[in-house]
């Protein structure tokens, strides 16, 4: 009767608050696995930050391009240099500029994305359109759009 009286209701318990504590175990590793889910997207979130600071504006990413497009000998083959702006927020915009390449081969297409590619951009080559070119089976017509962002103003 003792039993009964004051040593069941105590190993009940016991046994429920056990559950319990393992319960709130798995949600404290969940929790804490999500913590550090989220400092980890905080961090790469300050870094795009400091590359949005660091790169400029769209205009610096226009020059940068012209540039490349120089140190890869395409100054002759570049048909169009096309910038687009888009508000993306208040702070932000996206600048995407449409380079169209004719009659470049594929060792010039290849020098001018890895050096693309190599940029510490907050962005990067967005699309990349490649076929034969007309005068020539042995060149190439590309279309390559890079997208960068960027504060306003």
């Amino acid at each position: 009767m003792i039993s009964q009286v004051l040593v069941r209701p105590t190993m009940d318990r016991i046994s429920t608050l056990r559950r319990v504590v393992t319960d709130k175990r798995a949600n404290l590793s969940q929790l804490q696995a999500k913590s550090q889910e989220y400092q980890l997207l905080k961090t790469e979130a300050a870094r795009l930050r400091a590359v949005i600071e660091q790169q400029g504006g769209g205009r610096r990413i226009l020059s940068t391009l012209e540039r490349i497009r120089e140190n890869c000998g395409l100054s002759d083959n570049v048909v169009s240099l096309k910038p687009t702006t888009t508000a993306i927020n208040d702070e932000y915009q996206e600048t995407t500029i449409e380079v169209r390449l004719d009659g470049i081969t594929l060792a010039q297409l290849i020098q001018f994305l890895s050096q693309i590619d190599s940029l510490e951009l907050a962005g990067g080559i967005r699309a990349l359109e490649v076929r034969p070119a007309d005068r020539s089976p042995n060149l190439l017509k590309a279309t390559v759009q890079v997208a960068t962002v960027s504060r306003i103003g």
